[in-house]
């Protein structure tokens, strides 16, 4: 039941507190008239005493609610569920497509474009309420250089096959001396195509080609007596024995085809002795142990050269060659090698030869 308001007094929905006599009415009938307050409203709250706090009565609440008369549950609900009829119950109908949702793709493009329109709205609004974006380095990318072998032999093996003696004679040089002073890069040298063009080399016939004319002897003779006279004293060099122009210096220095073909038999044969230690170090090093004399390569050539080069000069170059593999473990090859060649009709063979004889470990 809703009980009548009198809407000529003011309903409070709070608690009236009078400084005086504090308190609440409770909204029940007033029988003495002096207990009754000036502000004679309706208060849906507590009387409180400030002297004597204490609530005086509860208020009445202005609605009355139905009480159930016992607990509701859901089995006492009369709910209908919906039927299908008779001849759907088996199967559905699926004439009608059913219309499924695109799927949402995110790409570089659309997010690109949703940033430059996020953009935009911020410079027309000049309004931004996302902070500046922390300072990030960009990786430098460094452009990957082309990976180069360790040695060109295709470059190599082009020089040393060349009809150039002098491209021959530098490609054999710069062998040389890098195994001299860095003999860890020179072991990239030790490759078959190259041990196979410096025996080419070696095994070259000079004898068919054209040797120095006589011209050239007469002024190479000149020049040799100039440098001696010079060397015995300095101050013979303003008083030569031969007057020479320019143009017979450069005759007794240009090599005739034949001594080209020596000369580089001669690098070729040092070449190949630097080349067969660091081949004999390099097996020790990863098989521990000494490779036979007869299997390192380039040996064979050597020895050949020795016995029958006719040029003394190839000679001399092959027993320096064989200093460079003289070791305890081919004692007794070397001697017999070094003993035969001790026999050679030139002396400078013969006495080369008993040195590196007397040197053998």
């Amino acid at each position: 039941m809703v009980q009548p308001i009198d809407l000529s007094r003011p309903v409070y929905s709070a608690v009236n507190i009078s400084i005086s006599k504090p308190e609440v009415n409770s909204g029940k009938t007033v029988t003495n008239p002096a207990e009754v307050n000036n502000d004679n409203g309706i208060y849906n709250a507590v009387k409180i005493d400030i002297d004597n706090p204490s609530v005086k009565s509860e208020p009445k609440s202005i609605y009355d609610y139905p009480e159930a008369e016992k607990i509701v549950t859901y089995d006492m609900l009369t709910v209908n569920p919906i039927q299908l009829p008779e001849e759907n119950k088996d199967e559905v109908s699926t004439d009608e497509a059913v219309e499924v949702p695109a799927p949402s793709y995110t790409t570089i493009e659309a997010e690109k474009a949703d940033t430059e329109e996020k953009k935009t709205s911020d410079e027309v609004s000049g309004l931004s309420f996302r902070g500046d974006a922390p300072a990030v380095k960009k990786p430098e990318i460094i452009p990957s250089e082309p990976i180069l072998p360790k040695v060109d032999v295709t470059l190599v093996t082009e020089n040393l096959a060349s009809s150039d003696k002098d491209a021959q004679a530098q490609q054999m040089e710069e062998i040389v001396r890098l195994a001299v002073m860095e003999p860890e890069k020179a072991k990239n040298y030790l490759i078959n195509d190259i041990f196979s063009e410096l025996i080419n080399i070696t095994n070259e016939d000079a004898t068919k080609l054209t040797p120095p004319t006589q011209q050239q002897i007469e002024a190479r003779q000149k020049l040799i007596a100039n440098i001696v006279a010079v060397e015995r004293d300095q101050k013979s060099i303003d008083n030569l024995p031969y007057k020479m122009s320019d143009d017979e210096v450069a005759l007794a220095t240009m090599l005739s085809p034949m001594e080209l073909t020596e000369r580089n038999k001669e690098y070729a044969i040092t070449t190949l002795g630097a080349l067969s230690e660091l081949f004999i170090e390099d097996y020790k090093a990863k098989e521990g142990k000494i490779v036979p004399i007869t299997d390192a390569p380039g040996v064979s050539a050597i020895v050949n050269a020795l016995r029958k080069d006719p040029d003394s000069g190839v000679k001399l170059a092959a027993i320096d060659a064989l200093r460079h593999i003289n070791r305890p473990e081919y004692k007794e090859e070397l001697s017999a090698i070094l003993t035969l060649a001790q026999t050679d009709p030139n002396p400078n063979v013969s006495k080369a030869a008993e040195k590196a004889l007397a040197e053998l470990k």
